[in-house]
């Protein structure tokens, strides 16, 4: 090993695209370019690791530890029952548990004689591996169709900006951007440059291309986004259209709103690639 990385130091991290470069500087003896390539490598293995949550900072905004957004033991006591109302489960383990084991043994039943055909959606090779077809296109019921066309022609078309206008006259979100400042007179103008702003940043336009779209100067959009839009100013506005959704009557359909479904979203690819891999969080091979 050379003598600028540490004895012993892991390199299973290493992406195979990179691995070539470390064993050629192992090879002629080369320290400095074997400690850049793996030092290079570490630095993407961390952010990977960040991106991930496998590694976190503690006390960090962003790269905090996952399971800190989560639910302590207490509060989920006071969530549990809805939760399981929610979901349609038996808040007792005792009797959920049997009913998720005779789903799993119906499924694994069902698994067994999909492979026996051989001829399915999932499938055995030659080789023993498991082979999963690309799912097709779900079939989308005529009665939906029909449902989605008459609910679109019961909602209007309206441009965005004018929706942001309707939103602030039954929230006043738009209040809580104030100056940096601090207190300051609030033209008429003011209003308007807001949601031109808003609308440039939440979109591809960008303050650039509103500025041509909408003609208001650039320079006014870039003060207004420079003084009035910051973290703080969007998380209060954010509250404040949350709380407004809360009190609608046809929120407390969806239930109390402390829940939330997350996960479960599938994004398939296609192609191969050879720096692909088993997503450790998942996929630990011993």
């Amino acid at each position: 090993m050379p003598e600028n990385v540490p004895d012993g130091a892991p390199t299973l991290f290493v992406p195979t695209r990179w691995q070539g470069y470390l064993d050629e500087a192992a090879a002629k003896g080369d320290a400095s370019a074997y400690r850049h390539y793996w030092v290079l490598c570490t630095l993407l293995a961390l952010r990977d690791g960040l991106r991930s949550g496998d590694v976190y900072v503690p006390g960090s905004r962003r790269y905090d530890n996952p399971a800190a957004c989560l639910f302590k033991p207490a509060q989920w006591e006071d969530h549990r029952f809805e939760f399981c109302r929610l979901v349609g489960k038996s808040p007792d383990f005792s009797e959920t548990l049997p009913q998720v084991m005779d789903e799993l043994d119906e499924a694994l039943t069902d698994l067994e004689k999909v492979l026996g055909r051989g001829d399915g959606l999932v499938r055995l090779n030659d080789a023993g591996e498991l082979v999963i077809s690309p799912l097709t296109a779900e079939d989308i019921p005529s009665e939906a169709e029909e449902l989605h066309t008459e609910l679109e022609r019961m909602l209007p078309n309206v441009p965005i900006a004018s929706l942001l206008v309707e939103m602030d006259r039954h929230t006043g979100f738009l209040d809580c951007f104030t100056h940096a400042g601090g207190k300051q007179a609030r033209s008429p103008q003011l209003k308007r440059n807001l949601i031109a702003c808003l609308i440039g940043l939440s979109t591809n336009l960008g303050l650039h291309g509103m500025a041509a779209s909408c003609g208001i100067p650039y320079d006014v959009l870039a003060w207004i986004a420079e003084w009035y839009i910051r973290e703080e100013t969007l998380r209060e506005a954010n509250i404040v259209l949350v709380n407004y959704h809360h009190k609608l009557p046809m929120t407390s359909a969806f239930g109390s709103g402390t829940l939330s479904s997350s996960d479960g979203q599938r994004f398939p690819t296609r192609g191969k690639s050879i720096t692909a891999r088993d997503l450790n969080k998942y996929f630990v091979q011993e």
